[in-house]
């Protein structure tokens, strides 16, 4: 993993995104972000009710939102140990749903770095690379077809 931490490392450098030397939380606006927490607990509500039965992705998809709702939830209240904890559940999940559809997680990675290092500055409002007359795209459908079986 930590080849693919110095590639998005940077990434975030290119385009001008935060990147820290150690573990901190981040910028946040507390009204915003409780309410941002509020909308994802709704989420779980509307629709992890535990006495259902439910398909793969829809549980998978739940426990993503909870353990984002975590992240923002532990921000707010300045918790860096709960913050940490979220970061990992989360990136528990986020491989898991690798394992579960045996997406080739590096592979996919590695072309999407490639395809993000073509992107320009972070834009002001969504923090995301601009895609500029030089972006190219990902070839995810390349990537896939060679673990194929």
């Amino acid at each position: 993993m930590k080849r693919q931490l110095n590639k998005v490392t940077q990434f975030h450098c290119q385009i001008g995104e935060v990147v820290a030397d150690s573990p901190c939380l981040l910028q946040h606006d507390a009204d915003l972000d409780r309410d941002l927490a509020r909308s994802l607990r709704q989420v779980l509500a509307s629709y992890g009710r535990e006495d259902e039965p439910k398909a793969h992705l829809t549980r998978r998809a739940l426990m993503a939102i909870e353990e984002l709702a975590e992240w923002v939830e532990a921000h707010n209240e300045g918790d860096l140990v709960a913050a940490a904890d979220a970061w990992a559940d989360r990136m528990t999940v986020l491989l898991g749903d690798a394992v579960a559809t045996g997406m080739p997680a590096e592979p996919l990675l590695d072309e999407v770095y490639r395809s993000n290092m073509t992107k320009t500055a972070a834009n002001d409002k969504t923090g995301k690379g601009t895609k500029s007359g030089g972006f190219d795209s990902p070839d995810i459908a390349g990537v896939l077809g060679k673990c194929r079986k």
